[in-house]
């Protein structure tokens, strides 16, 4: 059979018609004002994003000469004079490879756009990429349905309106997953969490406390205090009670107890226990912690020191310092605990 015979099955006029120097500019533009936002406004990031975004234009980068050798070596065979089958059926190929090139380009290009759009708004706090995937899928639909459409006259409202069994048949086996998907996007969009932020998970009678490590497709994943991942559906995460423990409105309350002798001079432990709060850095100064008497018998009376936190994942370490720090102090101006002097006090009876 000759190629006479066998024709490209994508006219070489369509292809002309896209293939052009104006889109090729367009694309060109809009990867150095990608480039040009992150020189210009996010000089401040972290080590971490300045990796991924420097990743992110080195993959740019790559795609961007590929397809601007495509470009070229489409345009040159299109300066030629000669024609034939063959020139006809290479420029075809070659032009669409090169439409294809175009448009990896745009969609990571709109990709580190959106990723720079969220740095900024995000300077000092993380953020799910969630939503970048998803905008990246839907762009990408949207240019596969225009090439589908424009160059091989695809029409996709007859294809839609007939796959109606396939599509509720495909909407039943993914249920589960388009949910979490909703669910996910939904989330985002209320904001009853963030990455980073401590969350104490309630469903059904089960409990999760973490910290919110990622936003995926499916799930939201915790980091326990424990460093185990706890990974969460998000359907579930919708339909829970859930407590946020990092929002900068207020602060995290927190509170020990220390049982004292009935004869210990109150004022004097009071000031102890201020002193050792005040002088732990974690504890915030506004609102200033406070001591106060939380219970009294014969034998001891009990005081309970209250202070504030902004992180609520130190809690256990700070509670560790304040209690060394505390011993120590009492210890050292007289003071032991109403515990530790009764056994003292059994010990004597009994050897005498």
């Amino acid at each position: 059979m000759s190629l006479r015979n066998n024709p490209p099955w994508v006219p070489l006029e369509k292809i002309e018609l896209f293939v052009q120097i104006e889109p090729a500019l367009v694309i060109l533009a809009l990867a150095f004002c990608s480039w040009s936002i992150s020189k210009l406004f996010l000089s401040e990031l972290s080590k971490e994003r300045k990796r991924n975004l420097n990743a992110l234009f080195k993959n740019l980068v790559y795609h961007l000469i590929f397809g601007a050798l495509l470009f070229s070596t489409y345009y040159g065979l299109q300066q030629l004079d000669s024609e034939g089958p063959i020139l006809e059926k290479t420029m075809t190929y070659l032009g669409f490879c090169t439409i294809l090139a175009g448009a990896t380009v745009f969609i990571k290009a709109w990709r580190i756009l959106v990723f720079e759009y969220f740095f900024l708004s995000h300077m000092k706090v993380a953020f799910p990429v969630l939503l970048v995937n998803l905008f990246t899928l839907l762009l990408s639909l949207a240019l596969a349905s225009w090439i589908g459409t424009e160059i091989f006259n695809i029409r996709l409202a007859p294809i839609l309106a007939t796959s109606a069994i396939f599509s509720l048949v495909l909407g039943l086996a993914l249920q589960d997953t388009l949910g979490n998907l909703f669910a996910g996007v939904a989330l985002q969009f209320d904001k009853p969490y963030g990455i980073g932020d401590w969350v104490e998970i309630q469903s059904n009678g089960q409990k999760w406390t973490g910290q919110v490590y990622e936003i995926s497709w499916r799930a939201t994943i915790l980091i326990a205090f424990s460093e185990e991942l706890i990974t969460v559906p998000n359907r579930i995460m919708s339909q829970a009670e859930i407590s946020n423990f990092s929002t900068p409105y207020r602060p995290i309350i927190r509170n020990q107890i220390f049982r004292l002798a009935f004869q210990s001079p109150i004022e004097e432990v009071k000031r102890i226990l201020l002193q050792v709060a005040q002088s732990t850095p974690e504890i915030r100064r506004t609102p200033p912690p406070l001591v106060l008497i939380s219970e009294t018998t014969e034998s001891w009376v009990s005081y309970k020191l209250i202070y504030y936190l902004d992180d609520y994942g130190i809690q256990y370490l700070i509670a560790d310092k304040i209690y060394s720090r505390a011993l120590d102090q009492l210890k050292a101006a007289g003071l032991e605990l109403s515990g530790h002097r009764l056994v003292t006090q059994l010990t004597q009876l009994t050897q005498k």
